[in-house]
Formats: structure tokens, C-alpha cells, sequence
């Protein structure tokens, strides 16, 4: 079986080189390549953040609580987190372009599927399978910018799929709540579905079978201790929990924030959210640009102290409406900068094995998130908001000290 999943690979990358363009052996992708990889962060995003404007109808149809309905969206993330670290070294071993078929198409099972659940149990299940696949394509897509584009040029494509995705999450909900007033919450798989189809039928054309070198000499056990053995992979997987950390608890307590203490109501706390997520996507475009400069790893930190203390500021007392959403745009901004950086440096790390170490990178990822609004709540529960800043300083505190102390910067950026 391993022969002829390694037949396969060799197959599908020698096909791609057959007839990839000049541009991408002079350290750039070539341009249908980028819009599938975009495309895929967009949907991964777009899918999982989907649910927010569907829980009341998924309640009623199940005859379930709107707490219980609320465990599709945990269902979707359990799938990422399992499957994230499990695919990295088959794609790393066998090539990119199978794991994202697969991936794609398992998505468009899991939303098709789910548009004729007939019970909670159905729909829980398939939405697991959704985060199945959506959990298979961010470090195989990954591993393709690695594969084609040299360190130096990798940030910035990093930074336009991070932003690209950060577009998708920002945009997955209300086009999902727009979909409900024309076919109600099927309606709104279903439409997903065809989307994730769509992409399959682009990546079958364009994705690429690459794979990472050393393929043939390293097996599948070995890829995890390839990234097990660096322990400076593991000093960047904690920054990232923590400056994730600091990001997921200002979004997560932002809105109940600015409702406690300024009165303003569900509705009109749209529009800072919305502001928050243009500076979480222009942070990521620009942190991909900084990615190829000497200076990205100080910049890192000097974003990540910044955002820290930013973030103590905007939860005290006393401020303007207006000042508080334009120091939490500044956040999002500043610990976006940071992701296209360490996702590149992660790269250069990782030698061969690519996505293995962007599946634990995911991971990490999911890890930040829980942490963030698990440690904002219990700062909120003992001290109030202004607690709540004081826990993302501390976050951010410790994530520019692990990378300043603990993650030295490339030799090829030194010279």
C-alpha cells in the first residue's frame, strides 16, 4: 500500500512540473496556484464560523437547547484538532495535491450531509466530518509555499492566505445568515457544499503534487521526530498559544465589554467587530511583507508588547467609546503581524517535514483560542474586565520573551 501511495505522489508531481509555469522556479507561485490555496483558507474559515446565525434554527429543529446546538460549532474543531497533526506527515511523504482532494471532498460530504440531517446526532457527526476535512488543507497548503517559494519570498504568500482566511471567518456567518431567508439553515449548507465542490473542481485542475524533499528517506514515524527532536519548533508552538491566547480574549470579551460598560446593544456592537476584523486583515498582509525582512523577529516582539499593553489600556476605565474600538482594531493588527512571520520561520525550521510541523501549528492554534477565552473569563470572574487586559499583557509578555530568549533567527537572515 505504501508503494502505491508513493507511486501516486511521484505521478501527480511529475505531472505538475510537466507544466509548471517559469514563475514558480524563480521563488513565486504561479497565480492559479495562489487562488486555489486562497480559496481553500477562505472556505476552511468560512465553514467553521458559519454556525453563529443558524444555532436558533438548528435548536428548534432538533428540539434541543440553544447551548447543545452550540457543540456543532465544538464538533466541527474537534475533527480539526484531530486530524491536523495526523495529516502533516502523510502529505509530507506522499504529496500535496491527494491530501487536498481528499480533504476538499470530505468537506463537501460533511456539508451535504448535514443539509439533510434528520436528527442532533447526524448533524453532530457531520460536522465533525467537515472539520475532518477543513482540518486537512491549511498545513498541506502550507507545505505547498514551502515546497515552491524560498524563505525569504514565503511570508508574503503566507500573509495573503492567513488574510485571504481571515476574510472567509469574517464573512462565513453573514453570508450564512443571508442564505437562511432564502432556503432556511439547510439552504445554508447546501450552498456551502456547492462552494466546497467548486473548489475541489479548481484544485483538481491547479493544486500541485508536491511534496517536501527527503520524502523517500524519512518514514512516517520519523516525520514526528524529526519535528520532536527541534526544540526550537516547540519554544515557537508556545508563542504562538500565547499570543493567540491574547488575541481570542479580546475578540471573545470585546462585545460583552462595550455592551457592560457603554451601553451598546447586540446589534450595534456589529460594526466594532467588524473594524477589529479589517485590523486583523491588514495586519496579516503586512506582517507578510515584514516576513522577508531582516528585522521580522524584533518587529514580532516589539507588535506583540505593543498589542499587550494596548490591550491593558482599552479594558480600563474611562475612555471613549470610539478610542476603545480603535485601540482593539490596533490589537487584532498587531498579533496578526506576527502570524505570517512565525508561520515562515516555522518553515525554515522544519526542514522536510513541513506540514507535520504546521499540524501541530494548528493545533496550536485551537490550543490559543481555548486558552484565551478560558483564561479571559476567569480573569473577568475575579477581577473584571480591567483583569482581563492585565491577562493579555501578561500573554503577551510571554510570548515575546520565548521568542526573543528561545527562537534565534535564520543564518540566511543574519547575513
Amino acid at each position: 500500500m505504501e508503494s502505491v501511495f508513493r507511486l501516486v505522489g511521484d505521478t501527480v508531481t511529475l505531472c505538475y512540473y510537466a507544466r509548471m509555469t517559469p514563475a514558480s522556479t524563480q521563488g513565486s507561485l504561479p497565480t492559479m496556484v495562489l487562488i486555489v490555496l486562497s480559496a481553500c483558507f477562505f472556505l476552511v474559515m468560512a465553514v467553521s464560523l458559519m454556525l453563529g446565525p443558524l444555532l436558533v434554527d438548528l435548536a428548534d429543529e432538533f428540539d434541543t437547547s440553544l447551548a447543545a446546538a452550540g457543540q456543532f460549532a465544538s464538533a466541527n474543531f474537534i475533527g480539526w484538532a484531530i486530524i491536523a497533526p495526523l495529516v502533516g506527515p502523510i502529505s509530507d511523504s506522499y504529496g500535496r495535491r491527494p491530501i487536498a482532494l481528499t480533504g476538499l471532498g470530505i468537506m463537501t460530504l460533511g456539508l451535504m450531509v448535514s443539509a439533510v440531517s434528520v436528527n442532533y446526532e447526524m448533524m453532530f457527526a457531520f460536522r465533525m466530518v467537515t472539520g475532518l476535512g477543513s482540518g486537512m488543507l491549511p498545513p498541506n497548503s502550507g507545505g505547498v509555499v514551502a515546497d515552491l517559494v524560498p524563505p525569504r519570498n514565503r511570508g508574503k504568500y503566507f500573509g495573503r492566505l492567513i488574510g485571504t482566511g481571515i476574510i472567509g471567518a469574517a464573512l462565513g456567518a453573514p453570508v450564512a445568515a443571508a442564505l437562511v431567508q432564502i432556503g432556511g439553515w439547510q439552504g445554508s449548507f447546501l450552498a456551502f457544499g456547492i462552494l466546497a465542490a467548486v473548489v475541489w473542481i479548481l484544485a483538481w485542475k491547479w493544486y500541485p503534487g508536491t511534496r517536501s524533499s527527503s520524502s523517500d528517506s524519512i518514514s512516517l514515524i520519523g516525520r514526528y521526530k524529526q519535528v520532536a527532536s527541534k526544540p526550537t519548533l516547540w519554544f515557537l508552538f508556545s508563542t504562538n498559544v500565547a499570543q493567540r491566547m491574547v488575541y481570542f480574549a479580546m475578540f471573545s470579551y470585546l462585545a460583552a465589554y462595550l455592551t457592560e460598560e457603554y451601553g451598546l446593544s447586540t446589534e450595534e456592537t456589529v460594526l466594532p467587530l467588524v473594524l477589529v476584523g479589517i485590523g486583523a486583515i491588514a495586519g496579516a498582509f503586512a506582517g507578510g511583507i515584514v516576513a522577508g525582512r531582516p528585522s521580522r523577529l524584533g518587529t514580532t516582539m516589539f507588535c506583540f508588547l505593543g498589542g499587550g499593553i494596548a490591550s491593558v489600556i482599552l479594558f480600563s476605565a474611562g475612555l471613549s467609546e470610539w478610542l476603545v474600538i480603535a485601540l482593539a482594531l490596533g490589537v487584532a493588527c498587531f498579533f496578526s503581524v506576527g502570524w505570517p512571520i512565525l508561520t515562515t520561520r516555522l518553515t525554515e525550521l522544519a526542514e522536510s517535514s513541513t506540514a507535520t510541523a504546521l499540524g501541530f501549528w494548528a493545533t496550536s492554534n485551537q490550543l490559543g483560542a481555548i486558552g484565551g477565552s478560558a483564561i479571559g473569563g476567569l480573569a473577568l470572574a475575579l477581577g473584571g474586565f480591567s483583569m482581563v487586559g492585565v491577562a493579555c499583557l501578561l500573554a503577551a509578555i510571554a510570548a515575546a520573551s520565548i521568542l526573543g530568549l528561545k527562537v534565534p533567527e535564520s543564518p540566511d537572515f543574519t547575513r
